[in-house]
């Protein structure tokens, strides 16, 4: 029986339609994916609001994020299932399955692999935590150490047709910037439609003059594809491998999610630990952001360092008391949540004003932002809490954002 569970239908709208099981179950073949014809992703520019302590600043960080056609998304899709059961076995045969923990299937979250660095550092202390973050890293992947890693992989000396499409299309990528489409009138009316009809086809993009961008450098992978994330785990392998065992060579503990990489290790190790990251990661063509590096010294039992600077890792700081919640992290929570009350509120004072309402509805609310629902900020802040060792730190930060949220509510009744 053939399985489809790398198979999920978009929600999005594109140069084409949704595709079904049915052209799900041609991608199985190689040779339909060599005759198939790629389309352009569609770029966008994804803003995030950062929270930096050190400057009291809120700061934007933007991601440039490429989509693909709904076809081509089924076929990456496919061929990021088949490259992944690759390398889960390459994980397992040089035993490096804890160290990768991003874009894997492992039943995790991040308080999980958080509270598991937290745990070790608590264990072994004291301990340097060096934290380190790589320049640009989808931007400068160097195509020609993908492609040798790929045929490694695959064990093959050439790579196969339907193979070297796929590599060609995340490598030559072409794409149409959605600004460029909204400035045009018939494509924005087309984009502001609600329905799951194309965008516009190809042809009708390029009489209407909107360019279509092609990467014109020897590196760099769109990020936003299904296989996206599959190649940048493929490009780090090398690394994955080498830095495993160099830590376990110095009882040092070692975890890579995406281009963040994280090691703890004693505080005499902690020079040779960056230079050997530098210097493996120069063997990759990529460098370490020095911006974002962050070198912290843990140790529980010395009262002195309380006053520095605390060890963060995946939304959470690390302290000798215990865990907390991240300052930029729970920023956002707190944006969010007055945001949602804010636009509430308008609404609610619109509707009643006009006489279609008689009362306010806090049902999204407190399904949002209360532990009501299984699936929010507070009960991921409960479960967090749970999985340290000790998670008053976290359950105090969490109490004032829920007494927050229930004067909200009762501001939201005076209306």
């Amino acid at each position: 029986m053939i399985h489809f569970g790398w198979f999920a239908p978009r929600g999005y709208r594109h140069f084409d339609r949704q595709v079904g099981q049915s052209f799900a179950r041609k991608v199985l073949q190689p040779d339909f994916v060599e005759a198939h014809s790629f389309s352009p992703l569609i770029h966008y520019v994804k803003s995030e609001k950062r929270y930096k302590p050190k400057d009291h600043k809120t700061r934007l960080k933007d991601r440039a994020i490429m989509f693909a056609s709904h076809r081509d998304a089924c076929v990456l899709s496919y061929y990021a299932w088949l490259l992944n059961h690759r390398l889960e076995a390459a994980y397992a045969s040089h035993e490096i399955d804890e160290n990768v923990i991003a874009y894997r299937s492992l039943g995790k979250g991040n308080y999980h692999f958080a509270s598991d660095v937290y745990r070790y550092a608590r264990s072994n202390a004291p301990v340097a935590i060096l934290a380190y973050d790589v320049t640009k890293f989808f931007d400068t992947l160097d195509h020609r150490l993908l492609k040798t890693r790929l045929r490694r992989l695959l064990g093959v000396k050439n790579l196969p047709e339907s193979w070297f499409k796929v590599f060609r299309f995340m490598t030559k990528f072409r794409f149409v910037r959605l600004d460029d489409l909204r400035a045009q009138p018939t494509f924005l009316q087309s984009l502001q439609r609600r329905t799951r009809d194309p965008i516009a086809t190809i042809a009708e993009v390029k009489e209407a003059g909107i360019p279509i961008h092609e990467n014109p450098n020897a590196f760099g992978i769109p990020q936003g594809t299904p296989i996206s994330a599959a190649f940048s785990n493929l490009y780090m392998l090398d690394f994955d491998i080498a830095m495993s065992a160099y830590c376990r060579s110095i009882g040092a503990l070692y975890r890579r999610y995406s281009d963040d990489i994280l090691v703890v290790c004693t505080l005499e190790h902690a020079r040779d630990v960056e230079v050997k990251i530098e210097d493996l990661l120069a063997a990759d063509a990529l460098e370490i952001s020095r911006g974002k590096t962050e070198v912290s010294e843990f140790d529980p039992a010395n009262a002195a360092l309380a006053s520095r600077k605390a060890a963060q890792y995946l939304g959470f700081t690390f302290h000798g008391e215990g865990a907390a919640i991240r300052p930029s992290s729970l920023s956002r929570q707190w944006r969010k949540m007055r945001k949602g009350f804010r636009r509430t509120r308008d609404v609610a004072a619109k509707a009643i004003a006009q006489g279609k309402a008689s009362k306010v509805y806090t049902k999204k609310l407190r399904k949002r932002f209360t532990s009501v629902a299984a699936r929010n900020f507070s009960s991921y802040a409960r479960r967090s809490a749970k999985l340290f060792d000790n998670g008053d730190m976290i359950l105090r930060q969490l109490r004032r954002f829920e007494k927050e949220v229930e004067r909200e509510l009762l501001r939201l009744k005076d209306l």
